[in-house]
């Protein structure tokens, strides 16, 4: 169970923010208006979560960038990562200012992730995974595997791809899981998200 119970209000403040800072730093505004600022007052925003915030364009991804532990609250964190995940996601060209009107924005705010003792303890499609092995590390949010119908075997091994080993580098006995829960949700949530 995830520690975080955000209102439906919060979700649409902390997305709207996201998407007034995107219009900001795309648009003509960046240079001659002030940067939008949170004003919104809830306890998480003090609290120091991890962050992930993707992009997504006609369903398809478009960037998602984010930081699995801090010691920044969630009010910087967020601000950080939302123009990291448009303008810094290495797979892509920076959004554009006119792309960011055709892209729906998502937050996941994970807990503390805690290590496994093998894939047996991972509960596929609620848990977040990250793979460690031999020095190289990747994750997947726990939505991952539920939107491309993977099954735990396909998914570690495109998590081991993703973190640049064989696609069967995650059986080997040095490889070491890590699981975490996220508080998920989107603009597509929100009646008046755009």
């Amino acid at each position: 169970m995830t520690p975080w119970n955000l209102s439906a209000a919060t979700r649409c403040a902390l997305l709207g923010y996201s998407r007034a800072l995107l219009g900001w730093r795309l648009g003509s505004r960046y240079r001659h208006g002030q940067e939008p600022h949170l004003t919104l007052e809830d306890p998480i925003l003090d609290e120091t979560p991890g962050l992930f915030v993707t992009l997504r364009k006609y369903g398809e991804l478009r960037g998602c960038i984010g930081t699995i532990r801090t010691s920044q609250p969630l009010r910087s964190t967020l601000r950080r990562v939302t123009l990291e995940a448009a303008l810094e996601d290495p797979r892509f060209d920076p959004v554009t200012d006119d792309e960011i009107q055709l892209c729906v924005i998502e937050h996941s705010i994970l807990t503390v992730p805690r290590e496994v003792e093998g894939i047996g303890e991972i509960n596929l499609g609620s848990d977040g995974i990250i793979l460690s092995v031999a020095g190289k590390r990747a994750l997947f949010l726990p939505e991952v595997s539920r939107e491309q119908g993977w099954d735990l075997s396909t998914t570690l091994s495109h998590l081991a791809r993703k973190a640049g080993l064989s696609s069967d580098a995650w059986r080997g006995e040095d490889a070491r899981f890590e699981v975490f829960e996220t508080v998920h949700y989107t603009e597509e949530e929100c009646v008046n998200g755009r």
